[in-house]
């Protein structure tokens, strides 16, 4: 049976995986078609995974033995000491973009993470893995006219920032445990700026390009304390700290004009503004901290919180700071459910009925105005028969933005499908 289950795993793991790293080098990949994502390092991904993403995205402080809480490393040690955890996720995503005047909509499918628990000691366990920290996709489109002709300007962008992750918690008495996420960071990111003249072959075309390739090790940790009380209810409280961390890059700003640039009767005439190359620091990660709780009720009511900081305000990005990036603050809730998880007449009894909000300042101030949203989640874990597997599968409804200082609001429906695959080792099996 273990060897059927663990030839699963590998195919599975082997076909996700692959999947991943190549969207990651593709430079043209792109998973969002927010326009917000052409600024800073585009639209950042949160930090919670699989079940906490019903209840409101909360995971600092959640503990919780089938669950790979990459967003606190401390939290591994909550899984069983013989169990072997997999967990992936694939989301879809409808946004409405609104502006004063004009309304567009985007879909978005995307494959979101991919982990792993391995148990080491009972007092020491390990989780890897890989996800994104950030993706640029947009694509804008405009036409001007003026008195002195007709201008077109288009703006896209795209790339994905991935981290891919080890880390290692440990139990430090009974009630403590300590943990740390060693990261990698890679990827590409593209930013192009074309304007040009369509009616006077005669004018110049204006074209500005900057392209950002990051590779870099990195840490995070974290720590939650947990105790249960007499009438054995539980409490979690946790923390989390990862510190500014400069990312070696290797980044190109190039600007040009041209002169017949599409044309077939004359060649180009090309006119470099200015092209600077660096290998240095062309990007900063931001100094972030948070902390969280979950009160647990005779192991049938979860309820916890999150607040999670993160300080942009002075990073880099290409070799200088940015005007348009500011600290952010996330604010989360969420509750989770279980009627009866030893049921054995009411299957529905045994799955987990999870809903949560958040508010989220974000880390982007464009013409004067912070970019903040909010919005609910809900969700249910299935349990499978005759396993400790589990479907889980959320929605989030939400909003970003607003139509104010000429700016963009985005609605948005997200469904995601997390699937954590559930196995035993070290135990001799009498029957298969």
């Amino acid at each position: 049976m273990l060897k059927k289950i663990s030839g699963t795993f590998a195919i599975v793991t082997a076909f996700l995986l692959l999947s991943f790293v190549l969207k990651a080098q593709d430079k043209n990949s792109t998973s969002t078609s927010s326009p917000y994502s052409r600024f800073g390092i585009g639209t950042l991904n949160g930090y919670s995974l699989g079940r906490s993403g019903a209840m409101g995205g909360i995971g600092i402080g959640s503990r919780y033995g089938f669950q790979i809480n990459s967003g606190n490393p401390a939290s591994y040690t909550a899984i069983d000491s013989m169990t072997f955890l997999m967990e992936f996720g694939l989301s879809s995503k409808h946004t409405q973009y609104e502006s004063s005047d004009k309304k567009n909509c985007g879909n978005e499918t995307n494959f979101n993470y991919l982990a792993f628990s391995i148990p080491l000691k009972k007092w020491w366990a390990m989780a890897f893995g890989i996800m994104p920290l950030s993706e640029k996709g947009y694509n804008i489109e405009s036409v001007n006219e003026t008195t002195d002709g007709t201008t077109a300007t288009s703006i896209t962008g795209s790339g994905t920032l991935s981290k891919a992750f080890i880390g290692h918690a440990f139990n430090i008495g009974k009630h403590l445990s300590v943990g740390v996420n060693g990261w990698y960071l890679f990827g590409t990111l593209n930013d192009t700026y074309y304007m040009y003249f369509p009616n006077d072959a005669a004018a110049y075309d204006y074209l500005l390009e900057k392209k950002l390739t990051a590779h870099n090790f990195g840490i995070s940790t974290g720590l939650q304390y947990s105790w249960r009380t007499k009438n054995k209810n539980g409490w979690t409280l946790g923390a989390v700290f990862e510190p500014q961390q400069n990312i070696s890059s290797r980044y190109i700003i190039h600007e040009e004009k041209v002169l017949f640039r599409n044309s077939t009767a004359s060649s180009p005439i090309i006119d470099t503004l200015s092209h600077i190359e660096s290998t240095g620091k062309g990007l900063t990660l931001p100094l972030t901290y948070g902390g969280g709780f979950t009160y647990t009720y005779k192991n049938k009511i979860a309820i916890g919180g999150d607040i999670y900081h993160q300080q942009w305000s002075n990073v880099s990005y290409l070799g200088s700071t940015s005007p348009y990036l500011t600290n952010s603050t996330r604010y989360a809730s969420g509750i989770e459910i279980t009627p009866n998880a030893y049921s054995i007449r009411s299957y529905w009894a045994r799955a987990q009925y999870r809903a949560g909000v958040f508010y989220e300042k974000s880390y982007l101030t464009i013409n004067g105005q912070q970019i903040n949203g909010y919005g609910v989640t809900f969700g249910l874990g299935i349990p499978f028969s005759r396993s400790l597997s589990t479907l889980n599968l959320s929605a989030e409804l939400g909003k970003l933005g607003t139509t104010e200082n000429n700016l963009i609001r985005e609605s948005y429906a997200k469904f995601t499908l997390h699937l954590l695959l559930h196995d035993r080792w070290f135990i001799k099996r009498k029957f298969d």
